[in-house]
This record gives structure tokens, sequence and C-alpha cells, in this order.
């Protein structure tokens, strides 16, 4: 697509918005930006950009109807009225996502699904790296693709984290590899039904031709069936079946690409810790054999540890693990961190509601010492977890939480942050709600008592 002279309305300048006017800016488009928002950081990022029309605040219907193509943020919705304006006047609506895999001129393996999305793309990249072939990370891990597109070259592969939010809004995206982890319950704050939002991660497939392929999670009924409805190649990772794809025969991993299955590698060799990133581990070799079938896999399976914020290890005192999952926003990653701990857990909890159903973690209940709750969506977790025969407290503040949590633990036990819930009413991101507790957790456990001045002792 030529963007050359045409106008450009972008809606919202957060990261992903002001990449795509970066990128539209050096396409020499006549960039827009409509943001609803009038904050320091937006006006420091519109002189950024320089030289360019704009409104904040808010939008306005004859602002964006002035425009050719409408960018929009995968935080706006196809439903937000500043989107109806603009189909109603037949403008084409796309997403940042769209905009930069246009210029993208790599393979690029795609990432989806509810949980394990940002482990799984950055795994794919390190392996990529380590077989000396130039990976760019980019997605809703962090980096839009829309900042680097144009550095893409095409010997390199780009592994692309990828959100409903983002497959909303595309007209073209097709990945090489499109791989596809799990689908549990999340964002009912955002789609009608978990129909709604089963359609919308199931558009990553439907631009693949048959020299693309799919990598499906045989083990989760609602991915293993799309199978059947993929114009791509379809293979799968399972941690129960001997499928076409990649498997866990006992303590191996099998690769089934050929007529006899190959041994990559011992469960053991994989460091990441739980059930559940076995699973993302698998699906990350599968989809870089694909590309490079002679890639090495074991220097990094046996290096990597995971990610910041995703049940990592913080500290350990008095035989008490202290872990920042703060990167769950789902019932059910919550539920995986707690089936990886061995011991009674003190579960930390809570954020901002996403319409989410909080009772299924009564089936972790034998595993459940405590439940401190905090934020927005205290009450409904405790009512959903009404009649447990465990304490259920609440903190006002991540550093009252961490407090209550040591006073409760004994040898053994672990205090898991895990919060089933987005961050957004108490923290800047998922990030700063993790370096808050982190921080909680090292002030708590070694704090040097302040020194008694003279004139008291």
């Amino acid at each position: 697509m030529d963007f050359k002279n045409k106008r450009v309305t972008i809606i919202g300048l957060a990261d992903s918005g002001f990449s795509a006017a970066k990128l539209l800016k050096a396409l020499k488009a006549k960039v827009r930006i409509s943001e609803s928002k009038d904050t320091p950081e937006v006006r420091e990022r519109l002189s950024l950009l320089g030289g360019i029309e704009y409104e904040v605040g808010g939008h306005t219907r004859q602002f964006i109807t002035n425009t050719d193509i409408m960018v929009i943020s995968p935080g706006v919705p196809l439903n937000a009225e500043c989107v109806r304006w603009a189909r109603q006047n037949k403008i084409p609506v796309i997403g940042e996502l769209e905009l930069g895999s246009l210029f993208c001129r790599a393979p690029i393996i795609a990432v989806t699904g509810t949980n394990g999305k940002s482990t799984t793309s950055t795994l794919i990249h390190e392996i990529l790296k380590a077989n000396n072939i130039k990976s760019f990370l980019l997605g809703n891990i962090g980096t839009p693709i829309c900042e680097e597109a144009l550095k893409v070259k095409g010997n390199s592969v780009v592994s692309v984290e990828v959100s409903s939010f983002q497959l909303e809004a595309i007209k073209k995206f097709r990945p090489k590899v499109a791989v596809y982890l799990n689908l549990t319950e999340d964002h009912l704050d955002r789609y009608r039904d978990m129909a709604e939002y089963r359609k919308a991660k199931s558009r990553l497939f439907e631009n693949q031709k048959r020299t693309d392929y799919a990598v499906l999670n045989y083990d989760d009924s609602a991915v293993r069936m799309l199978g059947k409805k993929i114009n791509s190649k379809v293979f799968y990772f399972s941690m129960k079946e001997k499928v076409r794809g990649i498997y866990l025969d006992g303590e191996k991993v099998m690769l089934n690409l050929a007529k006899t299955p190959e041994e990559i590698c011992r469960r053991s060799d994989i460091t990441l810790a739980g059930r559940h990133n076995v699973e993302n581990a698998l699906a990350s070799i599968l989809a870089v054999k694909l590309i490079k079938k002679d890639a090495k896999m074991l220097p990094v399976l046996t290096d990597f540890a995971g990610l910041r914020h995703r049940f990592e290890l913080v500290a350990e005192s008095g035989g008490v693990k202290y872990i920042d999952d703060s990167k769950s926003t789902t019932v059910d990653s919550t539920i995986k961190a707690l089936n990886s701990l061995s011991g009674a857990v003190i579960l930390i909890a809570g954020g901002r509601d996403k319409g989410s159903d909080y009772s299924p973690v009564r089936k972790c209940a034998d595993k459940l010492k405590c439940i401190i709750l905090m934020g927005e969506a205290r009450n409904k977790i405790r009512k959903d977890l009404e009649g447990l025969l465990m304490p259920i407290r609440e903190a006002r503040t991540m550093k009252d939480a961490v407090s209550l949590a040591r006073q409760m633990s004994i040898e053994g036990d672990a205090v898991l942050l895990s919060p089933m819930c987005s961050s957004f009413d108490m923290f800047r991101d998922y990030k700063e709600r993790g370096e808050v507790f982190n921080a909680a957790v090292l002030d708590e456990l070694y704090r040097i008592p302040e020194p008694v001045p003279l004139s008291s002792r």
C-alpha cells in the first residue's frame, strides 16, 4: 500500500500509535493524531513528531472523517464511536499490527493464546538468535511492529506476540507460522461472550495459504478443532498424545515431521518451571523447526529461565519462596501457577476485573493457605470464593499485602503474587505492579531497622 500524501488519522498516541506515526511519517503520509487524553506525555510525543495535525482531549467527527485511512491502537475497540464515524464514511480502518506487517519483508512467526504468549514468542526469538538468524521480537510484548518494520530484511525472522485486540483490525496480516497456545476465559469486559473472543483469536489464520503453517495445542479442544478449518498446513504440540508435530513421550521431547520421529531433548533439559511452560517450549521448538529444520535447541532450552514478572522467584527466606507472577492476568494462568507449586501457597490477587469468573480457583483449595485481596475486584473475587475453608484477607497496598503474607507464612510455604486481573486500578501496568511487589518483598525481608536516636535511649 502506498501511503505517500495519504491523510492517515491515528487514534491514540500510546506506544502503538506513536510508532505508527513515525512509520507513516517515514512513508511521507500526511499524519494526523486524534487522542482522547491531553497529558504532558501526549504533548511531548506530539512535539517529537513535529508538524502534524492533531486533536487532543477527545475525538470529533469532523476531524475523524476528514481522512483517507484510519489506524487504531489495540486499546480502541471496533465499536468505539470514532471507528463507527469512519465506517459510516467508508474510511478504511486498520490496526497498528496490520500497518507494520505490510512493510515487514521477512517471515513472521505470530503467537497468540490466552496465556503464555510472551514466554513463547521470546523463546522463539532466543532460539532463532542462537542459530545465527537475525530475529526481531515485536508486537504485544512491548515493541510495536511499526517501530522496526522498515529495518526488517528478507534474511531475518520476526517473532510477534499477537493479542485478540490486535487481530480485530487486520486485513491482510499473514504469518508464515501461526501459533495458537490455548483458549481460556479472558477480556469479557471487552467481548460479549467467549464466542466473540474466540472468533477474534481465530483471525490469526484467515489469510494463511497452503504454503504456511499453523501450530495448534492438541490438548486444548477449542484450539484443536480449528485444525479442520485452516487453509495452512496444520501441526500440533501435545503433552498427552503422539501427534503430527511435537509431543512429550515420557521424558522425551519428540519431533514428528518426517517418517521417523526425532528426539529433540529430555523434559529435564527445559529449565522453565511448570507444566504450562513445557507446553510453551514444545510450541516454540516446533515453530522454529518449521522455519529452519536444522535449528539447534539445547543451548537455549537449558539457559532460558523465563520472563520478568512471569512466575519469577524474587527471594527465598526462612524456607519461604516469594514469587512474582504479576503478568498473570487471567484465572487460568493463576491456576497453572498454583499447580506448579508443591507446598502451601499464600496468594496475593486482585486488581481491575476483566469480566472473569474466579470460582475455578476453588479447584486449588488444597493448595491455598490464605488469599490476600487488593484492588477494585476484591469484593467480586471474595464473593466467587465464598465458603472456602481458609482466611481471605484484604490489603490496601502491596506493602501491606507482603507484610501480612510474611506474618502468615512458615517454612515450606510460597507467597505468590498472581493477580488474575489487570493492573490499571493501582499501577501503570503489570511491570510496575511486579516491581512494587519485588521492592516490598526485599524491604520486608532485608530491611535494616532505623537507628534509635541517642536522646531516646
